[in-house]
């Protein structure tokens, strides 16, 4: 008995605790079962993923599992206190089939439910609204082979390898960039649907600009659940709760529990079939309003976007004034991956959401300003010490050692020169302190009028003044006229206000003009134009060119630019133009001078834009684009040989047409007014290389249809791989397909075309067709997304085969640099 006394009083008892989180989204796992492997003890994490094990039994192994995840094991020592933490996978639901009679599916019933009170749960109802958010993106490297670290390339970034962050994933990740916003967001749907945020603070590691602020703002990032089609890198997914969600998923209804004191079901979801843009996740709903309480989800293996490894989305929603259900948080976590023998990088965008206001009666004094977004002029020099007091979320020690890092990074040399390489990439320069040589593909080219041409380009950069840029090249020719043989030209470009955009600048040029007469088309001078160009003669024109401009954009998306253009056009083709003398007689004429104005009139309601130190990129916009050009001419100024007018116009758009792909169009047109030389008069944009161009008529001559007055329709429409993905064989490729159909229209007036086309001796001036009676048509079909960079378009041309030197079909290959 005494021996036995001890025994008892020691018996062991285990206490485990931990945490269960999502492998890509960082966020709480609720409701998994904990539980000690071959016994009958466990346990279940709560809504935060927290769990606690007391026993008394001891087990080699615990086990965490859940519908939807990959299930966990980890190993147990004999300690009386354990931390044990599970990092769950995403897993193929699997579940045995069932039969049920003489019901219905539960699930299917909670889901009509959810999609009848959409209306009612979503903030798309609201008259008005306001909020504070908080963004954060983070960057990190993740998936490097050990020998990267040790490469001679890397040896001057040691010191970053100490940030690498193991504790919370299965596989390390390096931070590189993390970013913060704090705003203010406004939105009113009377008397106009209108969005407002204001951005209070910014703060970017290695970063101070205005534009990145504007970029990363909550605004460019929103997806919403309760969208039938939410748009994830420009493809159109089907959300789970979709009106016509039974189509596409199966759904399963697996638990149900407390989380925040709302009673709600879990229903999980899978897609029905591979090839579609679908989800695999869960979602939580709210007992007696069938609202969404929280979503997390991620994109099916089989969707077809590019350089994406994985895309997961976590969203939680709260009722606000116990009516309205809100946003409360919202992480999109994207892992980005070209190749599997290349670094990763892990992109993590989270939103949180504070101090809601909902019908507010004072909301109409946030709309003071016409701009989507408004940053402060305070907004990049806040303190740490507002920082740590305004975030919603305190950042890790690893997320706040990265400012450092990244300020560090930008000291060292061999990083240096890894940006100036990326920087000619993107842009075609190399930087060299404060100027920048290029473009470099047109360092060297080829025509029929030089040969063999070489060019050096020079253009200041932000680093010497980021008020106005100065640039200049000079360029040498091989061709027979050696008068002609040297070219040359300059451009200066004034930044007056950058938002809203507003500039001014000069050009100049004395050169071959290897640039499109539609500004739609691709500039042709530079190696690879040369280089895959058809057997056919070029029609190219020495052109003495000055020019000045000033441009200025409006609020919402007007803009405005006005153009004074001087041009002395010498055709190195036959291009002649009879001008009547008024007594039977006529002057032939070759060369043409001219000197006109022209206002361009642009709207694009809401368009977006990444802005550079003096250019950017348009982001596009939800609504149509419209452009409108009037350009006068009076004759005898500055010895300009005509007077006439143009009134031309362009009309584009995008639009999903779900789930099908996107559909492109673009309607050209206008008038001319005068008789004129073909020069000035409108040639149809044809293509004479086996390069595809998207806006021109790709089995089409240069100057082979001419008019006065004109319109032209390019139609295309993108699948998005809707067919191929459903092909076993082929849905590995990523291939996508599409069709185009391309119209060309023209009339020209009686004075016009008898001017053109003359005879005169032994010397005929250029034919060109004047397509009146019948329209040029070209149509064809193509497959992208070959390597994720090419495409083959196969295009057959479906009027107009007699004329000489054009093909009635054509294979033209094309890049795209698209997700």
């Amino acid at each position: 008995m005494l021996i036995c006394i001890p025994l008892v009083g020691k018996a062991q008892f285990y206490t485990i605790t931990g945490r269960v989180t999502d492998a890509v989204s960082r966020e709480p796992v609720p409701f998994v079962n904990i539980y000690l492997k071959g016994k009958n003890i466990g346990t279940v994490s709560d809504f935060q993923g927290n769990f606690i094990l007391q026993t008394a039994t001891w087990g080699d192994t615990l086990i965490a599992s859940s519908i939807g995840y990959q299930t966990a094991k980890k190993p147990l020592s004999r300690a009386p206190e354990q931390v044990i933490n599970f990092v769950l996978e995403r897993a193929d639901i699997s579940l045995q089939e069932i039969e049920i009679r003489p019901g219905e599916n539960p699930a299917h019933v909670l889901l009509r439910k959810v999609i009848q009170n959409k209306g009612k749960n979503s903030n798309s109802v609201l008259d008005n609204y306001s909020y504070e958010a908080y963004n954060k993106v983070e960057l990190d490297l993740y998936d490097w082979n050990p020998k990267f670290q040790d490469r001679r390339v890397m040896r001057p970034f040691q010191f970053i390898f100490e940030k690498v962050d193991s504790t919370s994933e299965d596989k390390p990740f390096l931070p590189i960039f993390i970013t913060e916003t704090l705003s203010d967001y406004y939105y009113r749907s009377r008397p106009k649907k209108e969005e407002r945020e204001i951005i209070k603070a910014s703060k970017q590691s290695g970063v101070t600009s205005e534009s990145l602020s504007q970029f990363m703002g909550s605004m460019y990032q929103e997806v919403s659940v309760y969208d039938n089609w939410p748009i994830l890198f420009s493809k159109s997914f089907v959300s789970p709760i979709n009106d016509a969600g039974l189509l596409f998923y199966n759904y399963y209804l697996v638990d149900s529990g407390f989380i925040d004191g709302k009673w709600c079901y879990k229903l999980t979801f899978k897609p029905k079939g591979k090839g579609s843009f679908t989800f695999v996740g869960d979602l939580w709903i709210a007992d007696s309003t069938f609202a969404v309480k929280q979503v997390s989800m991620e994109a099916a293996e089989h969707v077809n976007v590019n350089f994406v490894d994985r895309i997961s989305i976590f969203q939680s929603y709260q009722p606000v004034n116990n009516t309205t259900w809100m946003i409360s948080k919202d992480k999109i976590v994207v892992r980005f991956k070209v190749t599997d023998k290349m670094l990763g990088i892990i992109g993590r965008k989270t939103t949180s959401y504070r101090n809601y206001q909902i019908n507010r009666p004072d909301i109409d004094q946030f709309f003071y300003s016409r701009m989507d977004i408004v940053v402060d002029e305070q907004a990049l020099i806040k303190t740490d010490s507002f920082w740590a007091a305004a975030r919603h979320e305190q950042l890790s020690e690893k997320e706040l050692g990265v400012y450092a890092m990244v300020d560090s990074i930008k000291n060292v040399k061999a990083f240096k020169t890894w940006v100036d390489v990326f920087h000619m990439v993107l842009t075609g320069y190399y930087p060299i302190k404060h100027i920048e040589l290029g473009p470099i593909l047109s360092a060297y080219s080829m025509n029929d009028f030089d040969r063999h041409r070489f060019r050096l380009g020079i253009r200041t950069t932000s680093k010497l003044t980021d008020r106005f840029r100065i640039g200049a090249y000079v360029g040498y020719g091989l061709g027979e006229d050696c008068s002609l043989r040297w070219k040359y030209g300059g451009e200066v470009l004034g930044i007056i206000r950058k938002e809203p955009r507003q500039i001014i600048g000069a050009e100049y040029m004395h050169d071959i003009d290897l640039r499109a007469a539609n500004p739609a088309q691709l500039n042709e001078d530079n190696l690879l134009a040369g280089l895959v160009r058809r057997k056919v003669p070029q029609k190219l024109v020495f052109t003495d060119e000055a020019s000045l401009f000033y441009e200025k954009e409006w609020p919402v998306g007007y803009s405005n630019r006005l153009t004074l253009r001087y041009r002395d056009l010498r055709p190195q083709f036959n291009a002649y133009f009879l001008e009547s003398k008024g007594n039977g007689d006529a002057d032939t004429i070759q060369d043409v001078v001219t000197l006109e104005a022209t206002v361009k009139l642009r709207f694009a309601y809401r368009e977006k834009f990444l802005v550079g130190d003096f250019n950017r990129i348009s982001l596009g916009s939800r609504y149509p684009q419209l452009s409108i050009w009037y350009t006068a001419a009076i004759k005898g100024i500055l010895n300009s040989a005509f007077t006439y007018h143009k009134l031309e116009f362009s009309l584009s758009d995008d639009f999903p047409v779900n789930p099908i792909g996107t559909f492109y169009f673009t309607l050209v047109g206008g008038k001319i007014f005068g008789q004129l030389p073909l020069l000035l008069l409108h040639a149809a944009p044809g293509n004479e290389t086996h390069f595809y161009k998207r806006l021109a008529f790709n089995l089409m001559n240069e100057y082979e249809f001419v008019s006065d007055t004109y319109a032209s329709l390019f139609l295309r429409h993108h699948f998005e791989g809707f067919f191929l993905n459903k092909i076993p064989g082929i849905r590995k490729l990523k291939w996508r397909e599409l069709i185009l159909v391309n119209i060309h229209w023209g009339y020209m007036t009686g004075e016009n075309k008898l001017s053109n086309d003359q005879k005169d001796g032994s010397t005929t001036s250029l034919q060109f067709i004047v397509p009146f009676h019948k329209p040029y048509i070209e149509a064809g079909f193509g497959i992208e997304n070959i390597f994720q960079v090419f495409e083959v378009n196969f295009v057959w041309r479906a009027t107009y085969h007699n004329h000489p030197e054009v093909a009635r079909w054509g294979i033209l290959l094309g890049m795209k640099l698209d997700f």
